[in-house]
């Protein structure tokens, strides 16, 4: 399995409020809530390169993505794109530090640690692991799109209101 790593991101909540959220899939709720709302699309847009960001029509597809997204404690089912539904999966909980997960419907097997420590009473960092059975064909021709997703998503994550 190879592995891809972020960089270790501050989060401006304590750890227990971050894994909190984190170890509960249904917190995603505010994104479906907040989809409509004209600051969804600025806060997305500050979070990505000039170049990487949605156009009205991807913005439009994101949104309803987010809309038909399905919730649970455990899990996130939604559509994705070329990949088409997929659910991401809590196989592993260790409070108040670990999230792990894995992708279900993808074509190739792909887990997901999200480590968290304290910095102090106010903050917290985080880092986040994606592990994927690549064969080196496929490994060469995505290893950089899959450095540049998890960093995203470490950015992401670490953005959230907790």
């Amino acid at each position: 399995m190879e592995k891809y790593e972020s960089t270790v991101k501050t989060v401006g909540s304590p750890v227990e409020r971050v894994y909190s959220r984190m170890s509960d899939l249904t917190s995603l709720e505010y994104l479906r809530q907040r989809v409509d709302d004209p600051n969804f699309e600025a806060m997305l847009n500050s979070q990505l390169p000039a170049d990487k960001r949605p156009n009205p029509e991807q913005m439009e597809k994101l949104r309803n993505n987010i809309r038909k997204m399905v919730l649970t404690t455990d899990t996130m089912q939604a559509h994705i794109g070329p990949l088409g539904d997929i659910t991401l999966r809590i196989v592993e909980r260790a409070e108040p530090k670990l999230v792990k997960m894995e992708l279900e419907g993808a074509p190739v097997p792909v887990t997901m640690w999200v480590q968290m420590l304290p910095t102090d009473q106010t903050s917290s960092r985080m880092k986040v692991t994606l592990g994927a059975e690549l064969n080196f064909f496929i490994r060469k021709m995505i290893e950089s799109k899959l450095t540049q997703g998890v960093e995203g998503i470490a950015q992401f994550l670490s953005a959230l209101p907790y």
